[in-house]
């Protein structure tokens, strides 16, 4: 069996990200790669991820820097905004609440946490058992197309996995989207 024979793929989910966040610090949890957070809002982004190579391939302006996001080499109440853009998928899920506060200790009072992410069904135990989700991203620079895939085995998420997450932590929804089969969420400190 070939790789994409093992592929639950969930096509085409388009998104538009604008210029939305206010304050002058972002921290951007797992901007290497596209960097699309470091793309929208450039030397106001400080971009972390555990992966040199994916900030190798990320935006030239924001600070970039190899960080695990379960523990921030930051002070308490740094930063105005933080933002997770296709990247809890990533992380176990055993970790997500400890990300969590880890987000909620560096913002700032008042401070927004958004957060985009795919649905993930659970896994039936059959041949596809790597989920793939195929983006089309919309910013004020350009049109970004582009996929994500992970094991589904021990992954299933969806909207409210991570709104409960975030309400036991302290955070207030003060907005949530859906389209399809990816969300967004908007948190406030």
């Amino acid at each position: 069996m070939n790789q994409e024979e093992r592929m639950y793929v969930v096509g085409n989910q388009k998104i538009k990200v604008e210029r939305e966040l206010t304050g002058q610090w972002i921290l951007d949890i797992g901007g290497g790669g596209e960097g699309i957070i470091g793309l929208c809002y450039g030397n106001r982004v400080i971009s972390i991820d555990p992966r040199i190579d994916e900030l190798e391939e990320a935006p030239e302006e924001p600070l970039k820097i190899v960080m695990d996001a379960k523990e921030l080499s930051f002070l308490d109440n740094t930063f105005d905004s933080v933002t997770s853009f296709f990247t809890l998928m990533y992380i176990d899920n055993n970790y997500h609440e400890k990300v969590f506060k880890e987000i909620y200790r560096v913002l700032k009072d008042n401070g927004e946490f958004v957060l985009w992410d795919a649905m993930i069904p659970e896994y039936d135990g059959g041949i596809k058992d790597i989920f793939v989700i195929q983006l089309e991203i919309e910013t004020p620079i350009r049109l970004i197309k582009t996929g994500y895939g992970i094991s589904r085995k021990d992954k299933v998420q969806d909207i409210e996995y991570f709104i409960d997450i975030g309400e036991s932590i302290g955070f207030n929804v003060i907005k949530e989207e859906v389209r399809d089969k990816v969300f967004k969420i908007i948190f406030k400190k």
